[in-house]
This record gives structure tokens, sequence and C-alpha cells, in this order.
């Protein structure tokens, strides 16, 4: 079994609000629930359910699961490569911007928030170690950047874009016994009707690619809440270790395993099958 999981990065009370109800028609069309990542405060609004009823309505629908994308996106030194809200802040500025953030929008949304995106992908452990304090389930940010060393917090980062999800299953495919994990990641500028001339998709190829992902077999659609409990948070962190080690390897042995999923269990389990199905 290959678990998915589509994680949408962005949506904040200042975004494009008509873009998303159209992805959020889309996704319901196709019973496919995705994680929201959703931006506390943006632009210096706060995120309020009264600026933002569809994003309200979808997740008490069950259409959604909406998890913390920080606090307000803006990187806490500018000029640092990559950028980032958190890394090199003391504890005290991360755990005031992190559960400031929280409270926002569980206030909007009426429920725990217990899933965090990190702006630009990017944390430190004294992130992960306010995350853990304020009772969050799990880390989505990217697997190169930080490194989550013990506890209970899930570390779940992206494993590809979702213009990149066809061949990701094609090569889980090539490892019927793994049970990969693939993250998937989307933002507003992915979409032509965002007004990005150079966008990969339109609405009507999502709606394709989810239609496509729904009659792939041995596919389970997550979302990174579901993902999180599919395993204890030490499976995950050892899925984040084998990634990183294949990463650092040979081109030759690189190639022997997935390009784009997390790997929970044995490394041998991953190993590629040469003609098999793609």
């Amino acid at each position: 079994m290959t678990d998915v999981a589509i994680r949408f990065d962005d949506p904040s009370a200042v975004s494009d609000h008509a873009l998303e109800r159209a992805i959020l028609q889309v996704l319901a069309a196709h019973d496919v629930c995705a994680t929201f990542a959703v931006i506390p405060c943006a632009g210096q609004r706060r995120l309020t359910a009264a600026c933002a009823p569809h994003l309200v309505e979808a997740q008490q629908l069950g259409r959604v699961e909406i998890a913390q994308h920080g606090f307000d996106h803006v990187p806490c030194r500018p000029g640092d490569m990559p950028p980032s809200e958190f890394c090199g802040l003391d504890e005290p500025a991360q755990a005031e911007k992190i559960s400031t953030g929280q409270a926002v929008l569980e206030a909007a949304f009426g429920c725990a928030i217990s899933g965090f995106v990190p702006p630009f992908n990017t944390f430190d452990a004294t992130t992960a170690a306010v995350l853990e304090r304020q009772g969050f389930r799990y880390l989505s940010a990217g697997g190169e950047h930080g490194w989550v060393e013990s506890g209970p917090l899930a570390q779940l980062p992206r494993t590809c874009q979702l213009t990149e999800l066809r061949p990701a299953l094609a090569d889980a495919r090539r490892r019927p016994a793994g049970g990969l994990a693939v993250i998937a990641v989307m933002h507003h500028y992915d979409f032509k009707e965002s007004g990005h001339a150079d966008a990969p998709l339109t609405l009507e190829d999502f709606s394709d690619l989810l239609h496509w992902l729904r009659g792939q077999p041995g596919v389970r659609v997550n979302t990174l809440g579901q993902l999180a409990a599919r395993h204890d948070a030490e499976v995950w962190r050892r899925a984040v270790r084998r990634s990183r080690w294949v990463q650092r390897q040979h081109w030759r042995v690189r190639a022997l395993f997935p390009h784009y999923g997390l790997m929970p269990h044995a490394l041998f389990k991953y190993v590629r099958l040469t003609g098999s199905s793609t």
C-alpha cells in the first residue's frame, strides 16, 4: 500500500479565496481530503472565521485538515538563504510566534490545531521542542532542513510537488513490498487561474489528476494527520534518516531507492525491481 497526502500551502486572510474555493470544489468532487497549511497572520491581518468562511466550512464538513503555517510567513533574518521564519530565533521568540498563531487558528476554526508546516520548509531543534510542548502531533517541512531528534512529534517532510505525483506513484509501483509514503505539495501559483503565466496546472488538470489518483490500485489518500497516526514518531524519524542516507550515496545507489517517498520500513523493501510496471 502506498500512502499519499496532499498539502496546500499559504491560504490566509489575504490569499486568493476565489481560487481556494475552486480547489475545494475539485477536492470535494473527487472525495479527497487535503491538508491546508494556513498562515495565521498575513499582511498584518489575522485570519478569522468571518474572513475565510470557505475554509471554515470545508473544515467543519471534514473536507480539509487545517495545519498551522508558521505565524506571518516573514523571514526572521532577511537575506538568509535558505530563508526561515524560525531558524536562529531564541526559544521565547519562537514560542510566542507559534503559540499566538495556534491560538488564532483555533479561534477561527473552533478546533485544535495539531499540525505545523514551517514557512520555507525550514526549522531548527528549538522549533521542534516548542511544537512538542504546544501539543503538536506532526511537523511537515523539507527533509533536507532541520531534524527532530526524539519525542512524540512525527516528522513528515514533503517528498514531491503535486506535478510530480504521477512519476512518484510509478516509482512506488516498482517497490510492491515497501509501503511508501508520498507527500505532495501545491501552492496557489501552481495554478494558471492564479494569474501566473508559467503555472504548470489548470483546475481541470488538477481534477484529472485527482480522478487518476482515486483510480490507482494500492493507493490510500490521507491527510497529514492521518499519515502521522499510521506509525509512531520514531518510525517516521527513521524514514527521514533513510531518505537522507540515500541522498548522500553515489547516484547508482540512489537509483535503487525511491526518489519521491518516505520509507517507513527497512531499506531492503524499497530496492527497485527491474522490469516491473511503470
